[in-house]
C-alpha cells in the first residue's frame, strides 16, 4: 500500500471512527433524531428475519444507534488498517446510508428546517459516495473478476492452439 493510500484511508476512516465512538458512548445524543427511522426499520426487520430471531431485534433507538456506531468503528478500523479494507468500506457505506436516512428531513418539515439540514444531508451523501467507491478499490490491481476472465480467455486460446496443432499433426500423419 502506498503512503498516499494509507494516509487517505486513515483520514477518511477517522470521521467514521470518531462518529462511531460518539454513537456508542453517548447514544442519547443521536437517538431522538434516529427515532423516526428506527421506528420504521425495527418492525420491518422483525418481519423479515426468522421468527426465532425476531424477538432479539432491538426496538429502542439508542440500541440501533449503538449498533450503527459499532459498525462504523469496525469498518473504519478495517478500512484504515487495510485488513479487510473492502469489507470495511462496505460497512462504512451501509452506515452512511443509515446516517443519510436519519439526516434526511421529513417532507412535512418547515423550509427553514430543511435548509438547516441540507449541509448534513450533503455531507452524508458525499460520505456514502466515497465509501461506495472505496468498496470497489482494488489498489490499482485488476479485480478478481478481471483476472478470472483473463485466465479463462488465455486457457481457451492455448486450448485452441493445441487443438489446431493436434489436428495438423493428425492430418500430416494420415498422408
Amino acid at each position: 500500500m502506498s503512503l498516499l493510500r494509507f494516509v487517505a484511508r486513515s483520514l477518511f476512516a477517522s470521521y467514521f471512527i470518531a462518529d462511531g465512538v460518539k454513537a456508542v458512548r453517548k447514544p442519547a445524543e443521536t437517538a431522538p433524531d434516529a427515532e423516526r427511522v428506527t421506528s420504521k426499520i425495527a418492525p420491518l426487520v422483525q418481519r423479515v428475519v426468522p421468527a426465532s430471531v425476531s424477538s432479539y431485534v432491538p426496538e429502542r433507538a439508542e440500541t440501533w444507534v449503538r449498533i450503527v456506531g459499532a459498525a462504523q468503528i469496525a469498518g473504519g478500523v478495517m478500512f484504515a488498517t487495510g485488513f479487510g479494507r473492502r469489507l470495511g468500506a462496505l460497512l462504512l457505506a451501509k452506515s452512511s446510508l443509515v446516517n443519510l436516512a436519519v439526516a434526511w428531513p421529513d417532507k412535512d418539515a418547515a423550509p427553514a428546517v430543511k435548509e438547516a439540514q441540507r449541509g448534513e444531508v450533503l455531507r452524508q451523501a458525499a460520505l456514502l459516495g466515497a465509501a461506495s467507491l472505496a468498496t470497489l478499490d482494488t489498489q490499482g490491481k485488476p479485480s478478481l473478476q478481471w483476472r478470472a476472465d483473463h485466465a479463462t480467455q488465455e486457457a481457451k486460446k492455448k486450448a485452441e492452439e493445441k487443438a489446431a496443432a493436434v489436428a495438423k499433426a493428425a492430418k500430416s500423419a494420415t498422408r
